[in-house]
């Protein structure tokens, strides 16, 4: 598959390149998707997150060609660096409104507040969980973003853990859905994370829960919209 970034973008692997006439080729009938990385994650980890999710996406794409465009809330705290590294590289929030995208992924942010509606970039993350309401056909909210979608779409808190849930856990795919059909036991995925949503009280808000560990509770859970 080919993997487009919308801006030249410094890539620390190769592999995630594409050949140059990749980009000019005319000819190239191929299915392509639009993708959208909000990746609000700090500083330290903002290339890595990029590269991560690139990665992703081109492991399950087969012979799709998937453009991806970056953007960042503007309310997130940069340092002078990843400024420059975010204004050469992202598209600016407001334009996503304006480009056909087919699916987004947000990432979460650095906790500074306990209370979600006390964070700095809540109003602006409220913004785009609205407007996902009604934009897109699939969205995928990561870590701290799925604690703040779940509170502002139907009000579901989440809740302290009386230590952090911090490790790599064996989770397992706990009901036949499309998602998580090919997945093979156990699943391992990386937690860290100060506060947990309960299984009941997303199963009220309608949403099924795709994979549980035994020791780091719910894990991926969707709902239909």
């Amino acid at each position: 598959m080919t993997l487009v970034f919308d801006k030249p973008h410094a890539i620390d692997s190769p592999a995630l390149a594409p050949a140059q006439d990749d980009f000019d080729r005319r000819d190239d009938h191929r299915p392509e998707l639009t993708i959208g990385l909000l990746n609000n994650m700090p500083d330290s980890a903002l290339k890595s997150t990029e590269r991560q999710f690139a990665r992703l996406l081109q492991a399950v794409a087969d012979d799709v060609r998937i453009r991806l465009h970056c953007f960042t809330l503007r309310s997130v705290r940069r340092s002078p660096p990843a400024r420059v590294h975010v204004e050469r590289d992202y598209r600016d929030i407001a334009d996503l409104d304006k480009l056909p995208i087919d699916g987004l992924i947000v990432t979460g942010a650095e906790p500074v507040a306990k209370p979600l509606p006390e964070e700095p970039y809540w109003r602006e993350l409220t913004e785009v969980i609205d407007w996902t309401s009604s934009n897109m056909r699939s969205t995928i909210w990561s870590c701290l973003a799925a604690h703040a979608a779940v509170l502002h779409l139907d009000g579901i808190e989440r809740h302290r853990l009386a230590r952090k849930c911090s490790g790599i856990y064996d989770c397992a795919a706990v009901t036949d859905h499309w998602l998580t059909r090919e997945v093979q036991a156990p699943l391992k995925v990386s937690h860290s994370r100060l506060n947990e949503l309960r299984e009941n009280e997303l199963a009220t808000g309608a949403y099924q829960i795709l994979t549980r560990s035994v020791d780091a509770s719910v894990d991926v859970f969707a709902r239909q919209g």
